[in-house]
């Protein structure tokens, strides 16, 4: 430890002795008379050889006098002045002391870009740096948010990712103080996204960029679903058959919670043609039963009960959705016929029964006269009797539709004039094609 304290005192000492004293008034020029030379060669030689060994406090005299003096002469200069004041902000505590040396930094990258140039790439660094830095200071924020930003617009699909993640990391900060709003978080969003986009397939490392920063704006909530009906309209036209696409299109709207969206059904619906199958199916019809698309449900149930393998119980309650979308599109004869392929599949299934009752009576328009149409009561009181035996759940429904309806019976004298009475079986005749026993509303 003394030995190195004393090399650290010699060096000192040395610099002191041989370096000439530098002005801060230097005229920005390189070096051009003997004297130049030999200064420039000197402070060159001294800040470096403290600067490998990373003894930046003795390698920072005679790196200001080339920073000052010789401005243009490297450009490695500013690279090292930047690790130096790294350095040097990490070890100042809070204060005026380390603000201090946060404006040295940025002092260095604008001197750098005076005299060689490269905008972009260094006003990225630079917004890098002023936000690691200053983060707790929303002004210094909002600065670091203009030189990003101007980096990306000069460097466009050859911007840094670590230049993009921070932007769009200023950008959320600020929005969170209400300095922007959620539009212009989405319009910076939508401004790297197209990079993002180009760049995601050349590797990995952009894949992941791309990801964690989609995972950011969805956690924000600041998408809504109006922004992405917006950003994705005019893309969708060129991707409709894109599967890559589809799937992120989809994954964006299920995670903004904008299932609701014209996009987003279409994305599905497309997506099905790459991926078709009975789940799928299924999925997409309970979007348009959610829409209130009952049409659309019942082809895409319809597509899902034909697919194989499926267990007996789910097929069953597929079937009964179907039947339920059926009756919603006034297609009672088709709700019949579904309600008796889900009985089949599971025959103690109470709903079943009870919709299979609802959509006997919805069909006896079809019918022919008065008589037959209220025949159509008995076969329906058979299900609702059945459903309240086999579910209990639905008992009060059932048994309050089978007083109700026992007043829709025919009467005892129109049982009479059909040569019928009482306990005798009758075939109700149409769609709903099924044996019944006669009796007579009191």
């Amino acid at each position: 430890m003394e030995k190195t304290l004393k090399a650290l005192i010699l060096s000192a000492l040395i610099f002191l002795i041989v370096a000439p004293s530098f002005s801060l008034d230097g005229n920005g020029s390189k070096y051009s008379t003997s004297k130049d030379s030999i200064s420039y060669v000197r402070s060159l030689s001294f800040y470096r050889e403290f600067y490998k060994i990373e003894l930046y406090e003795h390698a920072i005299g005679p790196w200001w006098d080339l920073f000052y003096n010789y401005p243009a002469a490297s450009e490695k200069l500013y690279l090292d002045g930047v690790t130096m004041y790294h350095s040097f902000i990490e070890a100042a505590p809070d204060g005026p002391d380390r603000e201090s040396l946060i404006d040295t930094l940025m002092l260095i990258y604008d001197q750098r870009m005076e005299y060689f140039g490269g905008e972009g790439n260094v006003l990225g660094r630079q917004g890098i740096d002023l936000l690691k830095y200053g983060r707790e200071d929303i002004e210094q924020v909002q600065k670091a948010y203009t030189l990003l930003r101007r980096s990306i617009e000069l460097e466009a699909m050859e911007s840094k990712e670590a230049v993009i993640f921070n932007f769009i990391s200023a950008s959320i900060s600020l929005n969170r103080k209400e300095i922007i709003d959620e539009n212009q978080v989405i319009e910076d969003y939508l401004m790297v996204r197209g990079i993002l986009d180009h760049m995601e397939g050349m590797s990995s490392r952009w894949k992941k960029a791309r990801t964690t920063i989609d995972e950011i704006m969805l956690k924000e909530d600041i998408f809504s679903c109006k922004t992405l009906d917006y950003y994705y309209e005019p893309q969708f036209k060129q991707n409709a058959n894109d599967k890559t696409f589809l799937e992120q299109v989809i994954s964006f709207y299920e995670s903004s919670g904008c299932k609701d969206s014209e996009i987003y059904a279409a994305a599905l619906e497309n997506l099905y043609r790459f991926t078709p199958g009975p789940e799928s199916a299924h999925n997409l019809a309970f979007l348009f039963i959610s829409r209130g698309d009952f049409p659309k449900a019942a082809s895409y149930l319809e597509m899902a009960v034909l697919g194989a393998n499926i267990e007996k119980e789910t097929l069953a309650a597929w079937f009964y959705e179907l039947a339920v979308v059926s009756s919603a599109n006034k297609d009672y004869c088709e709700a019949i016929f579904y309600a008796r392929e889900a009985i089949l599949n599971n025959s103690d299934f109470g709903k079943a029964y009870m919709t299979l009752g609802d959509a006997i009576i919805a069909s006896r328009s079809n019918l022919g006269d008065d008589f037959e149409k209220r025949a159509a009561f008995w076969a329906a009181s058979d299900k609702y009797a059945k459903a309240a035996s086999l579910d209990p759940s639905l008992e009060v429904e059932a048994r309050q539709k089978l007083i109700d309806y026992k007043g829709q019976y025919p009467s005892k004298e129109e049982i009479f004039f059909r040569d019928l009475k009482e306990g005798d079986s009758y075939r109700v005749k149409g769609c709903i094609n099924e044996n019944t026993t006669v009796r007579s509303r009191i």
